[in-house]
């Protein structure tokens, strides 16, 4: 399946005249490793090596940016197939377009050594012809987000069509994909984020009353600060326990439509995260006219807000949640009443607790009990596909 993505070359797209004058675009992250030296066959492998080798280059750089720059990096070289289509900004208010002809090459020396060959169209797309929808996802900060759910918007500006200031009315399509599906969406999200994460099942609960429904999380995140000396990771949790691990609790919820909704919904993350350090709700689909209850909310009580994306690149943290001490006895509660939950806590502490030389072994046994990612662009797209979630 065709992908299109919005790509920045260079840092506001300040490389975009040689790019087409020589065709092609690229990335400067490690300027000076040949990347066709390094197997790409398995991306996990692949993504892992470039990390460390981020990490030594910029080591004042945290894991989460690192993780961060080498996907936008695996994009451009490797996830960008054939045949797929990119936008780039002009630096006038439009973007111009090309299609991908070339495998990845390396360009010793280069601002952006890092290279695909590209065959740029006579096409320029103005910014202000775009759906308020594509123009803020185009205008995602990164080097590059992932725009193909707005493929057939962009064949009608790429081939000339007029996409219409005001949609034609058409019956709306019913909600086929579940909000439990979006459960894996968020787990890559957040994987992406250092954050590891686990579906909290409702139903093995001991105790299902209705009085208990305000009580579980979907779903719970646990960070840990990854210093890269031991002698400071050791520090920290001597000193700090509480500043070496965070936890995190989310509430899922497929739209958010009206003021009624988001009250509800709200409410119920905020009664659902009171044990937590940080307490998110999140919603696939926002209505912009609730934007602004929304701040209110989340001045008054905290609550971070997040828009989930099947991309990475295009989740966003639209409100970022305030910082709370852990509830101890509501998380002992919690324990008592799910055992997925207790099992959650008892792995985590267990990480927090481990001696040097088990730390790794520890840490991988919490990782293989959270909710899985993907390992590949083409693996979300086949997800979605198969459980009915727009993208």
């Amino acid at each position: 399946m065709k992908q299109y993505n919005r790509i920045m070359l260079g840092e506001g797209g300040k490389f975009i005249k040689d790019c087409l004058e020589n065709n092609y675009i690229g990335a400067n992250f490690l300027k000076d490793i040949d990347l066709s030296e390094i197997s790409n066959a398995d991306e996990n492998a692949w993504r892992q090596k470039l990390i460390s080798e981020y990490l030594k280059a910029k080591p004042d750089k945290s894991i989460g940016t690192a993780r961060t720059s080498i996907g936008f990096l695996w994009t451009i070289c490797y996830g960008l197939k054939t045949g797929d289509i990119v936008l780039a900004p002009n630096g006038e208010g439009g973007y111009r377009v090309a299609e991908i002809t070339g495998d990845y090459y390396y360009a010793q020396g280069k601002d952006l050594p890092h290279r695909r060959e590209v065959k740029w169209l006579d096409v320029v797309i103005p910014r202000r012809s775009m759906s308020q929808k594509l123009q803020n996802s185009t205008g995602s900060i990164g080097t590059c987000c992932n725009i193909t759910k707005y493929a057939d918007e962009l064949e009608r500006l790429i081939t000339g069509g007029v996409f219409p200031t005001t949609p034609a009315l058409v019956p709306q399509k019913k909600e086929t994909y579940k909000e439990r599906n979006l459960h894996r969406l968020l787990a890559n999200y957040l994987a992406g984020k250092n954050i590891l994460s686990k579906t909290i099942f409702h139903e093995s609960s001991s105790r299902t009353d209705q009085a208990q429904k305000w009580v579980h999380p979907d779903m719970v995140g646990v960070e840990y600060n990854e210093f890269q000396e031991q002698a400071t990771r050791s520090l920290l949790k001597a000193a700090e326990t509480k500043e070496y691990i965070y936890l995190y609790s989310y509430e899922l919820k497929r739209a958010i439509e009206n003021d009624h909704q988001l009250k509800e919904y709200f409410f119920q993350a905020l009664s659902n995260s009171s044990w937590a350090n940080y307490g998110y709700l999140v919603a696939f689909e926002i209505n912009e006219d609730v934007m602004e209850e929304m701040a209110r909310l989340n001045r008054s009580f905290g609550i971070g807000i997040i828009k989930l994306s099947p991309y990475s690149d295009d989740t966003a943290v639209l409100f970022p949640a305030r910082k709370n001490e852990l509830n101890y006895y509501t998380i002992d509660k919690l324990c008592r009443m799910n055992p997925v939950f207790k099992s959650f806590m008892t792995k985590a502490t267990k990480v927090l607790n481990a001696q040097t030389e088990v730390l790794e072994d520890v840490k991988q046994g919490l990782q293989q009990f959270c909710d899985k990612g993907f390992s590949s662009q083409e693996e979300i797209l086949e997800y979605c596909d198969e459980n009915h979630i727009p993208r």
